[in-house]
């Protein structure tokens, strides 16, 4: 045996030009670390990612051609030992990562982009992911506690993993595909959660409204 050490190889998937070159510039200056893949799409991901050649992907929950969510199970699906770290502009999207647990091999991590997670934090992240281990960051100070008066933390995490994934743009189709439901099972969970929000009636499009919703919630806390 040697005493070598081979460092975490990192695909990032993030569309931002300049966050996608200040992601990689904090992880290639750890000595642990090697970014190997910096892309902007998911179509460039699935183009020059491979099996066994990433340790941890860095992907953003958001992407000009698709949905990082489901970049992510699709190349985890690939590679089963490969670690996940989604990013997201929203504080809390741990609700998510953990409805994804039961279609992925392995569970994932997150960061929030907002939460005012710092370099090193970063790097602690990827290198946990990279061992197995799971990092759920809710934003400053951690998960914010759910109030009573809350009509969003009263979801079921089924309920609300549906809501997070209808937040970003994708169909009752593709929602149902990601969380191993049917399309009726999908518009069920959405029936609650719009009598959860009282956002039900003609006046109204409930799917808009439940949205926005969220995102106020997310933005407030």
């Amino acid at each position: 045996m040697t005493g070598v050490v081979r460092t975490v190889r990192v695909g990032i998937v993030v569309d931002e030009a300049l966050g996608r070159s200040a992601l990689a510039a904090v992880l290639d200056a750890d000595p642990r670390i090697t970014v190997v893949h910096a892309v902007d799409s998911c179509a460039r991901a699935r183009a020059v990612i491979a099996p066994q050649t990433v340790d941890v992907l860095v992907v953003d929950a958001a992407l000009p051609d698709g949905n990082g969510v489901a970049l992510g199970v699709v190349l985890q699906r690939a590679d089963p030992r490969m670690g996940v770290l989604l990013l997201s502009a929203a504080d809390d999207v741990s609700d998510l990562v953990l409805s994804v647990r039961t279609q992925v091999p392995r569970p994932w991590s997150h960061l929030s982009r907002t939460g005012g997670a710092d370099a090193s934090a970063l790097v602690r992240a990827v290198v946990a992911t990279a061992h197995g281990q799971v990092v759920l960051d809710g934003g400053p100070g951690g998960r914010e506690p759910r109030r009573a008066d809350d009509p969003i933390a009263t979801l079921t995490e089924a309920r609300m993993a549906v809501l997070r994934l209808v937040a970003q743009g994708l169909s009752n189709r593709s929602v149902g595909r990601l969380l191993g439901l049917s399309p009726r099972s999908v518009e069920n969970h959405l029936a609650a959660v719009y009598r959860a929000l009282g956002v039900t009636g003609e006046d109204v499009n409930p799917r808009v409204a439940a949205v926005l919703a969220l995102r106020e919630r997310d933005r407030v806390h």
